[in-house]
């Protein structure tokens, strides 16, 4: 997010639990709030209403880009584990959601949406990826295999070219968007054949011991993976590259960074908060190198005095002092009882302001500068028992948007008095339910020269009976064999070349196993030979 005034923008935070009942109502999973006041936004409707259905859980939500003022958001929502639908989510509009799919299965690794749009990614329990396509209502492109295990972590390159995937088995691979989709053609003729077509990573790395917790994408192609085994690691995309590798006390769940890359903010699973300066860990780990390189050198040379020890070669080459063991580089926000689900960063010169949620229901706001948490915010708890009504809502994601997109200028920009409200509508109306199985490309035989070799010219191919243009096409196909157009004969043709190449795959098989006999009786002989030699 580029730097600009805070008050500029608000959050939407979710659960992936469906929230208790409230009075006679049910909170909505999604809600908009202000992290400087504290209050929910979407509570007074109009352009900030944010309806994602009755008594559901979101275990994934992810913005869609559209043109105009719309806002709309592809969620992962369920009112239990085994219930997997894909839901449309236009903000601001009475009659969202604009629709409900089922999925294939389970998406663990949640559903992502590539930068132009035009392609939504979903990461499934069984380590398989899904590729829909938003510009051909909704249909399955591809389905490929990219873990042995189930996927935790799925984010898109900088450059919004490549995939980056992380899963339970502790690798991480890379993707090309381009060979994802043009290779789709090719993939749904073999999945219905229910065979899967091979995609290759271009770039896999098993930098961590344990499964992979979280990704995030970095300026200059930079990618940040987080696991259970404590591990953070910093890999140049394109060159796989190990740039840093850092062992925290606990177990990273949750990550996020400032807009230049130069600040990491992880959450752990015992409410720990960790902040790393990417830049001061590199000086801190240049003045440990050079340490061991000078003191080497001096023992080497024992001639020299001890003004050239490790410690004053830090204190006056890198400016730091190498005698204490602090770490400079990391610092740490304490305050959330159970787990940093989710984080997101608010940034403005100098007073940046951190949005956590915790397994704990709670959603906290942290100055950077004074490490202090200035707010606490529980979105799903019952009036008068804040604590206890969330604790069942742990906090599944941050989604940082504009504050104007929520403000009602000249009207709401989904109601009728609006302009552009016919054109906006008509815009979220080309997104269409993602399909739950690909299309087949493939014919019977019988119907293979069916459409082929129609030569008439189009005038001839004109009916003027309307009843016989809106039949299905095998009617059609029976009505042209009718004025004339005979297709049995190449029908013939197709079914007496399958047979000649049948009989010469015959002839082939009963060749190869012929040499297979001829050679086994070779084989026996000069074993028997060998066997008499040895007695």
């Amino acid at each position: 997010m580029n730097k600009s005034k805070i008050s500029e923008y608000v959050c939407i935070v979710t659960t992936k639990k469906v929230p208790s009942v409230v009075g006679s109502q049910v909170a909505d999973a999604a809600q908009i709030l202000d992290p400087q006041t504290g209050s929910i936004l979407s509570a007074n409707g109009g352009s900030s209403t944010l309806k994602t259905g009755a008594a559901m859980g979101i275990q994934s939500f992810y913005p869609i880009p559209l043109s105009n003022n719309e806002h709309a958001y592809i969620a992962n929502c369920g009112k239990s584990v085994d219930d997997v639908n894909a839901y449309l989510i236009v903000q601001g509009s009475s009659s969202s959601p604009k629709w409900k799919c089922r999925l294939p299965e389970q998406m663990d690794g949640g559903i992502v949406v590539s930068p132009c749009g035009n392609y939504i990614i979903g990461a499934a329990k069984s380590g398989n990826c899904y590729c829909w396509s938003t510009f051909q209502e909704g249909e399955l492109l591809r389905i490929w295999s990219a873990h042995y295990r189930n996927i935790k972590s799925m984010v898109f390159s900088d450059c919004g070219s490549f995939l980056v995937t992380g899963g339970a088995d502790g690798i991480i691979n890379v993707w090309s968007l381009m060979d994802i989709v043009s290779q789709a053609s090719e993939s749904r003729i073999s999945y219905g054949k229910n065979h899967r077509a091979t995609l290759n990573p271009i770039k896999t790395w098993s930098e961590h011991q344990l499964p992979i917790t979280a990704l995030h994408t970095l300026p200059s192609s930079r990618i940040v993976s987080t696991s259970i085994d404590r591990q953070v690691v910093i890999v140049e995309l394109f060159s796989g590259k190990t740039l840093a590798k850092i062992s925290l006390p606990s177990a990273i769940i949750s990550i996020t960074s400032d807009s230049a890359g130069s600040r990491l903010y992880l959450g752990s699973v015992d409410g720990t908060i960790y902040c790393i300066d990417i830049d001061s860990y590199a000086i801190s780990t240049t003045a440990e190198s050079a340490k061991t390189i000078h003191n080497s050198h001096h023992n080497a040379l024992d001639t020299r005095g001890p003004s050239f020890s490790g410690s004053l070669l830090g204190e006056k080459i890198l400016g730091i002092d190498a005698k204490t063991s602090e770490k400079t580089h990391h610092s740490e926000l304490r305050g959330h009882e159970g787990e940093v689900t989710s984080l997101a960063l608010l940034e403005e010169n100098g007073d940046d302001m951190l949005v956590s949620g915790g397994d704990d229901g709670s959603i906290r706001v942290w100055n950077i500068r004074s490490r202090c948490c200035i707010r606490t915010i529980y979105p799903w708890s019952t009036a008068g028992n804040e604590k206890d009504g969330a604790k069942a809502c742990s906090c599944s994601s941050i989604t940082i948007i504009p504050r104007e997109s929520i403000e009602s200028k000249g009207g709401d920009i989904f109601s009728a008095n609006s302009s552009s409200s016919k054109q906006n509508t008509n815009t979220v109306n080309l997104l269409k339910p993602l399909q739950r199985y690909p299309k087949s490309n493939e014919k019977n035989e019988d119907e293979i020269d069916y459409v082929t070799n129609i030569v008439r010219p189009l005038s001839a191919r004109i009916t003027t009976n309307k009843s016989a243009q809106s039949r299905p096409v095998a009617k059609r196909r029976r009505t042209e064999k009718t004025e004339g157009m005979d297709t049995s004969t190449n029908g013939s043709k197709v079914k007496a070349a399958l047979e000649n190449e049948n009989e010469k795959l015959k002839n082939e098989l009963v060749s190869a196993k012929e040499t297979i006999e001829r050679w086994q009786n070779v084989n026996n002989k000069l074993a028997l030979k060998l066997k008499k030699a040895l007695a």
